[in-house]
Order: structure tokens, then C-alpha cells, then sequence
């Protein structure tokens, strides 16, 4: 059975300021990859579009993923998904990022008030084709 995702497009200034706590975070000098950042590694029936089969390919670990996530901008943004699993916080932003000439798809959220964290929830070779509203 699958599941209904809503997905919205969220306004450049949501998208800015998601990004903008998303680096504050990531540049954060007490960041910790160990406690604050998690990847799902979820395997899927199409292995090629999975989290550890994209980092497999690319030779990526955790902190390559940290890295990229660093470099993300408004024009890699697709789409903000309502979480169905998670409604604290309920929004989900998808980035897309062109790497070694494929494009990788990327979910994430920030979880957490007082001690924030990044939850990577997809970091795989997108399985269609995305659209990017801020190109």
C-alpha cells in the first residue's frame, strides 16, 4: 500500500532560512556527526535508488554527506513534503545536487528544539526527474 505524500512548494524565504539553520548547525563548533546528524540507510527494492548503494558508488561516508548537505542552495531546492511518519517538525525539504554527473536526490528535516540535529532521510540517485522552482 502507498502512502499519500502532500507535497508543497515552499517560498524562497522558508527555503532561505532552512538552509540558513541548516549551516548554522552543520558549522556549529560543538557538531558532532556522531550526535547531531543521522542517515537513514534504508535498502530499497530498486537498489540502485538506495541511500547505501549511492554511497557505496560515490566511495561517500557520513562525512562527505555533511559536507555536500554544507553546500546546498535555493536553486538545488525541489519540494517540501509533509512527513507522515514524523508530525514534530511535520515538513520535509528535498534538494536535489548534480554529483559526478548524476543527480542525487536529498530529504532532510532539522529535528530538535534546545539540542537540534539534521535527519538525512534519503541521500540516493533520484529515480525521476526533479524540478527546481528557484533555478
Amino acid at each position: 500500500m502507498n502512502a499519500i505524500q502532500v507535497r508543497i512548494q515552499s517560498d524562497k524565504k522558508m527555503v532561505a532560512e532552512f538552509l540558513k539553520n541548516l549551516n548554522t548547525i552543520l558549522n556549529d563548533k560543538n557538531f558532532s556527526i556522531d550526535k547531531n546528524f543521522i542517515i537513514i540507510k534504508t535498502k530499497k527494492e530498486k537498489e540502485q535508488f538506495s541511500t547505501p548503494y549511492t554511497l557505496a558508488d560515490l566511495e561517500y561516508d557520513t562525512t562527505d554527506i555533511v559536507q555536500r548537505l554544507k553546500e546546498l542552495t535555493i536553486r538545488e531546492y525541489s519540494e517540501t513534503l509533509f512527513d507522515r511518519d514524523d508530525d514534530k517538525p511535520p515538513l520535509l525539504f528535498v534538494f536535489g545536487k548534480d554529483i559526478n554527473s548524476r543527480q542525487v536526490y536529498i530529504k532532510i528535516k532539522i529535528k530538535g528544539t534546545e539540542n537540534k540535529y539534521i535527519l538525512c532521510l534519503s541521500f540516493h540517485y533520484a529515480e525521476k526527474e526533479m524540478t527546481f522552482p528557484y533555478a
